[in-house]
C-alpha cells in the first residue's frame, strides 16, 4: 500500500519513533515522529502569526496561514509555537529566520483526530500525503522579515 493510499494516520505513522504510537493517537496523544523522513518541520513562534494575523489565538493563525497559501500540515503546541511541516530535505537549503528542523530529530505530531485546543493539535488539516505537506517558499515568505521578501 503506498502512502497515498494510506490516509491521513497510516501515512505519518510511518514517521513515528515507537510502534505504540498508533496506539497513543487512538487516546488522543500526540507522539514524536522523526523530521527529515516523510517531512521536515518549521519551526514559527506563535506570537509572529498571531502579529501577522492582527488577532491572538488559533482562528488568527489560520487566517494569517491560509492568505499565504498555507492550507493544510500545520501543528499548533500550546507552548507557543507552530510547526509547518514542508518537504523532506528543506532543512538543507533552509535560510529563514525561522528553524527548519530537518533529518535526526523529531517533534511531537497530535492525533490525526485532534483538531482542537487543549494541548497540541492540528491548526490546519494533517496530511496524507506528501503533496499535502506546506509548500515551502510559502512558509519562508510568512516567516520572512519585510525586507527579505522584497
Amino acid at each position: 500500500m503506498s502512502g497515498a493510499d494510506q490516509g491521513v494516520g497510516g501515512w505519518l505513522s510511518q514517521g513515528l519513533l515507537f510502534p505504540s504510537g498508533r496506539q497513543a493517537w487512538k487516546q488522543g496523544q500526540p507522539v514524536q515522529a522523526l523530521t527529515g523522513h516523510l517531512f521536515d518541520a518549521v519551526q514559527i513562534a506563535a506570537s509572529a502569526v498571531e502579529n501577522l494575523a492582527g488577532e491572538p489565538g488559533d482562528q488568527g493563525a489560520q487566517r494569517a496561514f491560509r492568505e499565504r497559501g498555507v492550507h493544510s500540515a500545520v501543528i499548533a503546541d500550546p507552548l507557543g509555537w507552530y510547526y509547518a511541516l514542508v518537504p523532506p530535505g528543506t532543512a538543507e537549503g533552509w535560510d529563514g529566520d525561522a528553524l527548519c528542523i530537518g533529518s535526526s530529530h523529531s517533534i511531537a505530531v497530535p492525533a490525526p483526530h485532534r483538531t482542537d485546543p487543549p494541548g497540541v493539535h492540528w491548526l490546519l488539516p494533517p496530511p496524507e500525503g506528501e503533496r499535502m505537506l506546506c509548500d515551502a517558499y510559502a512558509v519562508w515568505q510568512l516567516t520572512a522579515s519585510e525586507d527579505e521578501r522584497q
